[in-house]
């Protein structure tokens, strides 16, 4: 019984198939399963440029040395080309041009990636382009910082008070009328007149000792707001036209000096059922309830 190797076999293949160059045949192989040449740079990881190379026999755009063999050999398998085929008849081809592709390089050489001809980015390019992209984002970060803090200080600068701009535009009585006011004698809603009443309030906090936090709220208006902490023995001078809401913790109350109209005025220590900060509300119709009596 007659039987024959492998390599015969594979031989006969070959003879057969020699009418047709290997890339003729390897392309036909692609073809018949629909595959492109996309589709197979990414299932082997060879270049598209590579691919058209071996499909056209052109052997010499090949990397060279044994990578040209592993080129043909996985191209073979990602069609169902046979490999062993597929080897031998490149070998033919490298032989019948004296070429030799399928030795290996005789000196080290660094190993090298095969990818689409993309070129690399300079590192100083990246290096520039980094630089760039850091100053970017620490002028944003300045910028927001700047803006944050001018907001800060808007806020808690006092609000102008209209009993203020009134007291300053009040025209002066002549002398006449100074004359004759001084030869009437006082009544008693003249001498009870509180002090500064037609100029609003003007109110001092003063941490006594130690620092305080309090926060306060003129007028009932929002943007005129304003909390923070007393330094021990530091002054806060604050000016409404109708009243003036004090926030401060209970335990701070002994620690805070109000004067109200230039007259000293008693820190309650109470605050409301449910609420951590006492409230200290000055009026200007009633802040008289608030003062210290002799």
């Amino acid at each position: 019984m007659n039987s024959k190797s492998s390599d015969q076999q594979g031989g006969e293949r070959d003879e057969a198939a020699g009418a047709e160059s290997l890339g003729a045949q390897l392309r036909r192989a692609r073809e018949a399963r629909n595959l492109t040449l996309r589709e197979i740079s990414d299932q082997t990881r060879i270049t598209r440029r590579h691919l058209e190379a071996i499909e056209a026999d052109d052997y010499k755009h090949l990397p060279g040395g044994i990578f040209n063999r592993s080129f043909v050999k996985a191209f073979a398998r990602a069609v169902g080309y046979d490999e062993d085929a597929a080897v031998r008849a490149y070998l033919k081809i490298a032989r019948e041009r004296g070429e030799t592709f399928d030795e290996a390089p005789t000196t080290r050489q660094a190993s090298r990636l095969y990818t689409d001809d993309v070129p690399s980015r300079s590192p100083l390019i990246t290096a520039i382009l980094s630089l760039v992209i850091l100053a970017i984002i620490s002028l944003a970060a300045y910028a927001g910082l700047h803006y944050y803090r001018r907001s800060t200080e808007r806020a808690a600068q006092p609000a102008p008070t209209p009993g203020a701009a009134n007291a300053r535009t009040a025209p002066t009585p002549n002398a006449a009328t100074n004359g004759a006011n001084a030869n009437q004698p006082a009544t008693a809603s003249n001498a009870a007149a509180p002090a500064g009443a037609n100029e609003g309030l003007q109110v001092s906090v003063k941490a006594k000792g130690e620092e305080v936090w309090i926060r306060t709220a003129v007028d009932d208006q929002p943007s005129s707001s304003w909390n923070g902490t007393l330094k021990p023995d530091e002054t806060r001078e604050i000016s409404a036209a109708q009243s003036l809401k004090l926030e401060y913790a209970k335990i701070k109350a002994p620690a805070l000096e109000v004067t109200i109209n230039g007259r000293p005025a008693v820190v309650p220590a109470d605050a409301k059922p449910g609420k951590i900060l006492v409230e200290m509300i000055i009026s200007k119709d009633d802040y008289e309830r608030l003062l210290q009596h002799p």
